[in-house]
């Protein structure tokens, strides 16, 4: 009777010792979302306020997903004053930002030096260069038609608009290499 009772104590002190651990990694892994209106935002942290008042503070780690009017973004291009939702974990860590509000773009002129699938480099006037992030979104124009890459290679003089992130949303050719 005692080699019984003493099986079921064991049973039952191992079926507590795996039950707890699994309670603490789904509290840990649990997952929330908050909503509210971007007061600050930088490389490391995004502050909201939410409808009610609350100040809300989320850090931003390596593997947080940013995503503006629908959009893959940087976090660069949300500002302050956007409308934001924030899934989070438990250590109020931003897994997944959702933005909205009008993207702040900057529009620089100058000659294509190179461009790859994924990268356009300018020589701009004072010879400085800069490089923007071409993807899936960016769109190609000829004289503000809307055409394909071809046109914009090098030597060719291009307006190209991106955001503060550096992504080009638009590449505007203006006059084509050796033309």
């Amino acid at each position: 009777m005692l080699t019984r009772s003493f099986r079921l104590l064991v049973v039952a002190v191992a079926l507590v010792a795996l039950a707890l651990p699994a309670a603490s990694l789904a509290a840990l892994s649990a997952k929330s979302t908050d909503r509210g209106v971007v007061q600050s935002v930088d490389a490391g942290h995004i502050v909201l306020r939410a409808l009610d008042g609350e100040v809300l503070t989320f850090s931003i780690v390596p593997r947080t997903v940013v995503r503006l009017n629908g959009a893959p973004a940087a976090i660069a291009d949300v500002r302050p004053g956007f409308v934001a939702r924030v899934v989070h974990d438990a250590g109020a860590h931003a897994l997944v930002i959702a933005a909205f509000g009008a993207p702040v773009t900057t529009t620089d002129r100058g000659v294509v030096t190179s461009i790859s699938r994924t990268a356009i480099t300018l020589r701009v006037a004072g010879g400085g260069s800069l490089t923007f992030a071409l993807d899936a979104g960016t769109r190609f124009k000829f004289h503000g038609t809307p055409s394909g890459r071809q046109p914009a290679r090098p030597g060719a003089q291009v307006a190209v608009t991106h955001t503060a992130g550096g992504s080009a949303t638009v590449v505007n050719v203006l006059k084509r290499a050796g033309a």
